[in-house]
């Protein structure tokens, strides 16, 4: 069997390394979801497969750059209850990647009396998510995504300073009798 023509060879050894360097490089292109032109927040955080309600009702502007980087901005301080008490500065910063928002700032939750910044956000994929992943320091929290299916509105921070001290104070009463 004759062997074929050299410029043959190379004309397919040429082709090849095209759609191997072209696999390689949308391997490691982030997601980049639709334009999200005149869409609210609440409607872009399910494009990267997060929940709607990661946020508060509150917001008033938000910024998204093409390098994922993400600027919020709400009316005011704002408390959330979640599983947490949350507490959300009036401008929020981070990085928003297909099922996380990493590099937060001006996210914090309260556990114990201390309040924790959270870092990052992520969510369980393929969509949609079973469970929401607090990431605080080196320290995971676990919560039930439908917690973040909804909006929730901001409450004033007397009424949660209130509440959390009486939740509080309440384990550490079913904790010490329990011990009976």
């Amino acid at each position: 069997m004759p062997l074929p023509p050299l410029p043959f060879l190379l004309l397919l050894l040429a082709g090849a390394a095209a759609a191997a360097a072209a696999a390689a490089e949308s391997a490691e292109a982030p997601y980049s979801p639709p334009p999200y032109e005149n869409a609210t927040l609440y409607e872009i955080l399910p494009r990267y497969g997060l929940p709607p309600g990661v946020f508060p009702s509150s917001v008033t502007a938000f910024s998204l750059a093409d390098n994922g980087s993400l600027t919020v901005d709400l009316a005011g301080p704002c408390y959330v209850h979640f599983d947490y008490l949350t507490y959300f500065e009036p401008r929020v910063t981070g990085v928003l990647r297909y099922g996380s928002l990493t590099d937060l700032s001006g996210v914090k939750v309260r556990r114990f009396l201390v309040w924790f910044d959270v870092v990052r956000v992520k969510v369980d994929l393929p969509p949609p998510p079973r469970f929401v992943y607090l990431d605080i320091g080196w320290i995971t929290r676990k919560l039930p995504a439908d917690e973040f299916e909804s909006i929730h509105e901001c409450e004033s921070s007397r009424k949660c300073r209130l509440s959390s001290t009486l939740a509080t104070t309440a384990t550490w009463f079913q904790n010490f009798f329990a011990q009976f």
